[in-house]
């Protein structure tokens, strides 16, 4: 511990000043690298990915999203990837790799929502709902071979050959503008919103969640959704099975291991199963259409 006596008043005022001069707290943050794939958990992919960005860049700060979106399916992908990137803060930079046609035409790409996030991958629509919800700011083709992976890049492996390297030079302070070709046009996935005919509503199937819960594209607050009444039982047909559940606000509203529908901390309506996988009987996956009857 110093001796401050030593110093006297003006001494120390004058150390404290330096102390507070030289303190990190006064530099810029270092960005958070979110690491969203496709890969799991039980190759060395994940691993790979997160070591060259290391070897780049050795003081990023990486964060893993997730690894288990369901292989090749963009569309739950870009739903899942919304959702995540939805609460981090502006300049997060978000690696996300979901590319069953890596190695082909398709671009790789950096882009820059509205809301100052960045996000590093391939040009097939898996940031459609980001889009959607953030807004598009600007966005560059990785054309730049200078800021890939030192070495020969992989036909079949661009999340650790062009993406992982480039958001570890991005978050190392190069400019978004070095890294690539300006692009003006995005691809983006069909817009699958749910459907009235006569009595039935159609929606489609987003994502499984570990719980068993079979989120839908239908949100709360919309015109269709004020079609389902709190309370009622609402028929649900998935191909030639049909089931009835009651629309309820929370799970523990119906008896154990009873079906039930909710709208989910995300906005929107979710088939559940108290205490027990909604999934599991309905025997649906992402993309499976279902019809719901008032």
């Amino acid at each position: 511990m110093p001796n401050f006596r030593r110093f006297g008043i003006l001494g120390f005022a004058l150390l404290m000043i330096g102390l507070s001069a030289a303190s990190p707290a006064h530099a810029a943050p270092i960005p958070v690298i979110g690491l969203f794939t496709d890969y799991g958990w039980e190759d060395p992919y994940v691993a790979q990915l997160k070591g060259v960005i290391f070897t780049i860049n050795p003081g990023a700060r990486l964060v893993d999203i997730t690894h288990t979106v369901s292989p090749f399916n963009v569309t739950e992908g870009s739903y899942l990837l919304d959702q995540c990137a939805e609460e981090f803060p502006a300049g997060t930079i978000f690696v996300a790799v979901v590319d069953p046609q890596v190695g082909t035409s398709r671009d790789p790409i950096l882009l820059e929502t509205a809301k100052g996030k960045f996000f590093v991958g391939p040009d097939n629509g898996l940031f459609t709902q980001v889009l959607a919800h953030e807004g598009f700011s600007k966005a560059w083709k990785l054309d730049k071979p200078e800021f890939f992976r030192v070495g020969d890049v992989s036909r079949t492996f661009h999340g650790r050959d062009i993406f992982g390297p480039v958001a570890a030079h991005l978050a190392a302070g190069i400019d978004p503008e070095r890294l690539g070709s300006p692009l003006k046009t995005l691809t983006l996935l069909p817009d699958r919103q749910p459907t009235f005919s006569g009595t039935v509503i159609t929606a489609e199937v987003l994502h499984i969640d570990r719980y068993g819960n079979v989120i839908l594209n239908l949100p709360s607050g919309s015109d269709l959704a004020a079609k389902l009444k709190d309370g009622n039982l609402i028929k649900i047909s998935i191909g030639k099975e049909n089931y009835a559940a009651p629309l309820v606000k929370t799970y523990g509203e119906v008896e154990k291991g009873r079906l039930l529908l909710l709208y989910g901390g995300s906005g929107l309506l979710e088939i559940s199963m108290n205490e027990g996988s909604a999934a599991r009987q309905l025997k649906v996956e992402p993309g499976t259409s279902v019809f719901l009857k008032p």
